[in-house]
């Protein structure tokens, strides 16, 4: 007799959305992929522009001094990414995730259904930055002449440069993807604990049984955060020193004298600011819900009246006070609210004290 085929189980949802099919995930598949793209595209682009730093680099002036210095700074980033995926950048972690996050997560259909949608907007910002940036690519060789008389060298750089992009958004397309797991999982557990908080009549030990189950899910949530974030915690660092120090820069190097705004330049920063502006909220709403349920577990200590389970939300409310969870920036500083406002101070003090000194 026919049986209707079942919803697409967890695990399958969990694998799926990563560009590659989700039977490699596990495998050495990601990594291979990565070393095709970020780290060999970063090794040949390193390559190119050391030689031609050597070959351009004046340092007669204070101006002179700093555009070698922001050109500097695409051997720094390239050099970075690619000792990442070399050395940090390892698949246990990811592995990790992929068990724990099933604990913590339930078989939602509403869950499902936004992940999915998530993914498909993900997957379509990420492809159009990519046309975007192959097209501003073409555009500023062109206009800069740089060795468009041979198509051979041409056709190389586009192509390494190509690879090097696609690693980077292939990145942030799996950061991504388990933020919103991770936002799913909390935002259960905050559900959870919100409906037991409202809802009336319900017995001492159901409470009891039902907070209990509820931390052990909020402490796979957390386990499953960890993972996420010693496997991509170097990307991260990379990802907000590489956007910082160009916007930096490129903010210094426009209040020069004989400088002018260029329309490719500011498609380049525009692109650039939306990812950072995606992968950033993405990383703070984890790190927000993780704590979202503190004020519900304090309002239903008031209902309470058995030690056990008074022990049991006490238990609940220390963890989610204490604990800091969420992604950070090498390990250092927590991925928060205070850490964004916090960079953009830091930025603005070196934006007016950079230009002051070399324009002056």
């Amino acid at each position: 007799m026919f049986q209707p085929k079942p919803l697409n189980t967890l695990n399958q949802v969990i694998l799926d959305g990563y560009i590659l099919p989700s039977k490699y995930i596990l495998g050495p598949a990601i990594k291979i992929v990565l070393l095709l793209t970020s780290a060999y595209g970063s090794v040949f682009q390193l390559s190119w522009i050391s030689i031609h730093l050597f070959r351009t680099c004046r340092y007669t002036t204070k101006i002179l001094l700093f555009q070698c210095l922001h050109n500097s700074l695409d051997v720094i980033i390239l050099l970075c990414t690619c000792l990442m995926v070399l050395f940090g950048f390892n698949m246990n972690h990811f592995r990790k995730f992929i068990s724990t996050i099933q604990l913590a997560l339930e078989t939602d259909r509403y869950a499902v259904r936004g992940i999915k949608k998530n993914r498909r907007i993900i997957r379509v910002l990420l492809t159009v930055a990519f046309i975007i940036f192959a097209i501003m690519y073409i555009i500023t060789v062109r206009a800069l002449s740089i060795h468009t008389d041979n198509i051979f060298v041409f056709i190389l750089r586009f192509f390494h440069a190509a690879l090097f992009r696609f690693g980077s958004l292939f990145h942030l397309n799996m950061i991504c993807n388990m933020c919103f797991f991770l936002k799913a999982a909390f935002n259960q557990i905050n559900s959870q604990i919100n409906d037991l908080n409202t809802t009336t009549h319900r017995s001492l030990d159901h409470l009891f049984y039902k907070i209990r189950d509820l931390r052990q899910k909020y402490s796979y949530a957390v386990r499953s955060t960890q993972s996420a974030e010693q496997l991509f915690r170097w990307y991260i660092t990379r990802f907000y020193m590489e956007y910082f120090s160009y916007i930096t820069m490129n903010i210094v190097m426009s209040f020069g004298p004989k400088t002018s705004i260029n329309f490719v330049w500011l498609i380049f920063m525009l692109i650039d600011t939306i990812l950072f502006i995606l992968l950033t909220y993405n990383l703070v709403s984890v790190n927000n819900l993780s704590r979202e349920g503190l004020e519900d577990l304090y309002e239903l200590s008031f209902k309470l009246n058995k030690f056990e389970s008074c022990h049991e939300n006490d238990i609940f409310i220390a963890r989610m006070a204490l604990s800091d969870v969420g992604f950070t920036f090498a390990n250092l500083f927590s991925i928060n609210n205070s850490f964004i406002t916090s960079l953009f101070t830091l930025s603005l003090t070196i934006i007016i004290t950079l230009a002051s000194f070399i324009y002056q």
